[in-house]
């Protein structure tokens, strides 16, 4: 059985999880000494999810699949982003954008995706300039995304792993 750590965090509230469920990034953009993170389920059904940094609790992101929204998006990764995870399989692959909001709109950043080895649990921000992609794509409104949802335990991202480390 596995270690379960848990910590409090003002936006989600008491977390507990499995060490093992723990991701480790390298420091997003900053956040230079926030590494480790937990994904959350926002609300049951909800399309969003909280990223919660486990060394600051009350640093977190609101953070969301783009294919939810964005089917055809087609993320900004390159193959030494795979290699420099250790990601060699499709299916060890999990991508997040980082949700933004302003004023009334919801926006999804396209152009800096989370790159994930689901395998090692290791993660990158991937910041690209290509001019397809921007920090700020809206979202329709979302039903129910207002809702509170009881943060008690970790769930993985359900995300869907378009992109491919064959790039």
């Amino acid at each position: 059985m596995s270690d379960v750590i848990e910590f409090e965090s003002h936006r989600v509230g008491r977390i507990e999880v499995p060490e093992v469920d723990v991701l480790t990034f390298e420091p997003l953009p900053g956040f230079p000494n926030k590494t480790r993170y937990v994904v959350m389920e926002h609300a049951p059904e909800s399309p969003l999810a909280w990223l919660v940094s486990v060394e600051d609790p009350d640093v977190a992101f609101v953070v969301a699949s783009p294919w939810t929204f964005f089917p055809q998006y087609d993320p900004p990764v390159e193959r030494e982003h795979f290699a420099m995870l250790g990601i060699e399989r499709r299916d060890d692959v999990e991508l997040l954008c980082i949700v933004t909001l302003s004023d009334k709109e919801i926006f999804l950043n396209l152009a800096a995706p989370l790159l994930i080895n689901a395998a090692n649990r290791r993660g990158t921000q991937v910041v690209s300039d290509d001019p397809r992609y921007t920090t700020r794509a809206p979202l329709p409104e979302l039903r129910g995304a207002e809702q509170e949802g009881d943060a008690t335990s970790a769930e993985p991202a359900k995300t869907q792993p378009s992109a491919s480390p064959a790039r």
